[in-house]
């Protein structure tokens, strides 16, 4: 089970990561090109040589909702990786200071604290998908579920991590990682 686990949620990682980059992108371009629009294409001097031709059919009405909803789910994504990599703030300071044993037992309740929350937050994220089917975007006319099921899905990807965490306390991986953790902070603050 442990196998399967650690697989699927490096697994998930991999695809979310590869999602966002994909999500960046198509906000980058969909930002230059907006930017292109208005700077350019309606620009009062193109409009001046050309007065023939209406470049507001090149505005896109759609693209700063599209922009803003990829990056609501480039954030939702972001939440799960960076789960993943235990990178959010948290306070160490009982960490430092406790034996191996109450350090390990820290680390369940830590890991069973943050997999309550991800259960809650599927739970209450999936009856509010009820609400927002009869929702629609203004601008791309879309169903409001493909915006609020991100927080499903980043629930579920982080509840996967957060099992495949209280796998390496059991199997003692996270006082290498903690270590780790340390090590890197220590070169990083006698290279500056």
């Amino acid at each position: 089970m442990k196998q399967f686990i650690s697989h699927l949620s490096n697994k998930v990682d991999r695809i979310s990561r590869w999602v966002m980059i994909g999500f960046f992108m198509v906000a980058f371009v969909i930002t230059v090109y907006q930017v292109f629009s208005r700077f350019v294409l309606q620009s009062t001097i193109l409009n001046e040589a050309l007065p023939m031709v209406d470049f507001s059919v090149f505005n896109l009405t759609w693209a700063e909702e599209l922009i803003r909803y990829l990056f609501v789910w480039i954030v939702f994504l972001g939440i799960g990786i960076v789960y993943k990599a235990k990178g959010h703030a948290q306070v160490e300071i009982l960490h430092h200071y406790l034996s191996e044993k109450p350090k390990k037992y820290l680390h369940y309740f830590m890991e069973a604290i943050n997999s309550a929350l991800f259960l809650f937050l599927i739970f209450f994220g999936a009856r509010i998908l009820q609400y927002t089917n009869l929702q629609i975007s203004p601008a791309m006319g879309i169903n409001m579920t493909l915006i609020y099921v991100t927080v499903l899905f980043s629930s579920i990807i982080c509840l996967i991590h957060s099992v495949n965490n209280i796998y390496d306390v059991r199997q003692g991986k996270v006082d290498v990682q903690d270590a780790m953790k340390v090590e890197e902070v220590q070169q990083q603050t006698n290279i500056s």
